[in-house]
């Protein structure tokens, strides 16, 4: 009977083991692919959505606009505060944490100042 404890107590410190190197290669390989598409972007909110923000930047010298996701996983934050979507305000200046060309929603948008709405436009 011992001899059978002590091999259940070998399985279960090997699964435990293994399982536990697979987490965290798993967790290793998720950091990665999350670093190499997020981006991190100074922003000024152009408009407020019911799910969505409408934000400009400058790029190439011209002002940009795009339209990123706002889901209940988002964290906003004003002065070190989490506030809702509904108190963002157009010319918010933030730093928006999301993934460009995916429709995915936001990471974070962390409102730091106040901006201006610009006229936004310009082929590349």
């Amino acid at each position: 009977m011992k001899g059978l404890q002590i091999w259940v107590v070998v399985a279960f410190s090997l699964f435990c083991f293994v399982g536990t190197g697979l987490a965290q290669e798993e967790k290793k390989a998720k950091e990665e692919k999350k670093s190499k598409k997020m981006a991190e972007l100074e922003a000024v909110i152009s408009g407020v959505g019911q799910r969505t923000i409408t934000f400009q930047y400058e790029r190439k010298e011209k002002v940009r606009e795009e339209v990123v996701g706002i889901d209940d996983k988002t964290d906003i934050e004003k002065d070190g505060t989490k506030i809702k979507l509904r108190d963002l305000q157009q010319t918010d200046k933030v730093v928006i944490e999301y993934e460009p060309d995916a429709y995915t929603p936001a990471i974070s948008v962390k409102v730091i100042g106040k901006g201006e709405v610009k006229k936004a436009g310009g082929d590349d």
